[in-house]
């Protein structure tokens, strides 16, 4: 127990941003499981609001999927050993399927948001069939893949353990893949030994499935962007519009993957133009060059952005499905999305205070925590309502039929001015009625007072 604390002592405290990066791993494995556990616990609440619902199905399935993508490296978040690397090979198999699956539900949810030159999508026959037939397809094909190829490691290589002993330097790495003798000579950090890792091999398949769904996700914002421009047409159709406020937000959801997920895609393809391709494996023979520097810039740079992305596109796909079906969903979802953005803006700026102190002065780095972490302190207040306001203009407030209802009441009841204690007697029966409780009743009536005050203004 006592060396696995130190080994995440050490590991994170050895971060430089350049060559050390074992803690860097175990960050955000901590965080992709976090992740992982909040997407789950939202495609579980779309499921449940309406299990019947062939939309509610997708997309609980859509936000599962996102959510085991997120744990990639699942395996840095503890110092496994070489025994472990046939699981990981297992777990690769996973990922890539889950890769080609959200492929295939991006492009289909035409479905459900039609596009003109894709409207037999819309037939309820597909709808209904598709929560099912897509996965069965996803692992058909992967299965025929690896089959074709002769093995998971023909199809996807293989996966590698190094390890670094104390004192262990150029051409000192112990390493171990899972297919059993290999040619690599690993080199170790010297100044950090002993430390050791798991690293992936990868092929041009591999490369593919990890590459496509951000760019599938563009041709998803394209189709959500025509939907909701066509939906929006038909004003008179209650149906229509909800449905074009739903597309909003899943474009709005896709804009935030393609930026976060693309922007660090084109860097990596960028940094391949300029130093050659790279490869996972490249880990074993790490070298102190700018080359390699900048690989587990844009390396971590991906596996950081697909949670952020993930985080995201999770919060807009439930705020869609469930404005109009969960009572005061999209506030939560506001608190939420508002209180994540503050911490982790927050804890990015301790992180690289922190580590800027440390290089400057040669230690000390807990000074920069302080330095910044203090007017963060302070200014928490302004800060968390610029966040609201952001988050108020991603997820407008939405009402469900019972809340409307309410509000509409509560507008007859305020057209002489104030409330009468017989108005107020029909209203609190109103409220039983719906199944709206005092809370919720008095944010009701609040927000409804604000706006006219807004309108008068």
């Amino acid at each position: 127990m006592g060396d696995t604390l130190d080994w995440y002592v050490d590991s994170i405290r050895n971060i430089d941003f350049q060559f050390a990066w074992v803690g860097v791993g175990i960050i955000h494995a901590v965080l992709s499981v976090i992740t992982l556990l909040f997407l789950f616990t939202l495609a579980t609440m779309i499921y449940r609001a309406r299990p019947d619902s062939p939309e509610n199905r997708f997309m609980s399935l859509m936000l599962f999927v996102e959510g085991i993508k997120t744990i990639v490296s699942w395996y840095a978040i503890y110092p496994f050993g070489p025994e472990t690397l046939p699981y990981v090979q297992y777990w690769r198999v996973i990922y890539y399927t889950m890769c080609l699956l959200s492929i295939l539900m991006y492009l289909s949810l035409s479905s459900f948001y039609p596009v003109k030159f894709l409207k037999f999508m819309s037939n309820d026959k597909i709808k209904r069939n598709l929560f099912w037939a897509l996965p069965t397809l996803a692992v058909a094909i992967i299965t025929l893949a690896i089959v074709s190829a002769g093995g998971v490691y023909e199809t996807f290589d293989g996966s590698l353990h190094i390890e670094c002993p104390e004192g262990s330097g150029e051409g000192d790495a112990i390493v171990t893949a899972s297919y059993g003798e290999n040619d690599y000579e690993g080199n170790c950090l010297e100044q950090h030994a002993p430390y050791d890792f798991i690293t992936v091999e990868q092929s041009d398949l591999g490369r593919l499935l990890l590459m496509m769904p951000v760019l599938t996700a563009f041709v998803a914002l394209g189709f959500m962007r025509r939907a909701q421009k066509s939906l929006v047409m038909d004003e008179d159709d209650e149906e229509a519009k909800q449905k074009s406020t739903e597309a909003r937000a899943l474009v709005v959801g896709f804009g935030g993957k393609t930026f976060f997920q693309g922007s660090m895609l084109f860097f990596m393809i960028y940094l391949t133009a300029v130093y050659g391709q790279f490869n996972s494996a490249d880990l074993v023979e790490v070298e102190m060059n700018n080359r390699m520097k900048f690989y587990f810039y844009a390396l971590y740079g991906f596996l950081f952005s697909a949670l952020f992305a993930g985080l995201f596109e999770g919060t807009m796909f439930t705020y869609a499905i469930l404005k109009n079906d969960v009572l005061g969903i999209d506030e939560k979802l506001r608190k939420t999305f508002s209180t994540a953005i503050f911490a982790t803006f927050g804890a990015i700026l301790l992180v690289i205070a922190s580590e800027l102190v440390e290089s400057m002065l040669g230690g000390s780095g807990w000074v920069g925590g302080v330095v910044v972490g203090a007017p963060l302190v302070v200014l928490r207040k302004p800060i968390y309502s610029i966040i609201n306001n952001f988050s108020n203009r991603l997820m407008p407030e939405s009402f469900t039929a019972s809340e409307r209802t309410y509000l509409e009441a509560y507008e007859i009841a305020c057209e002489d001015g104030a409330v009468t204690d017989e108005a107020r007697k029909f209203l609190s029966l109103q409220a039983k009625t719906l199944g709206l409780d005092e809370k919720r009743i008095e944010y009701l009536e609040n927000w409804y007072d604000e706006e006219q005050v807004k309108e008068e203004e």
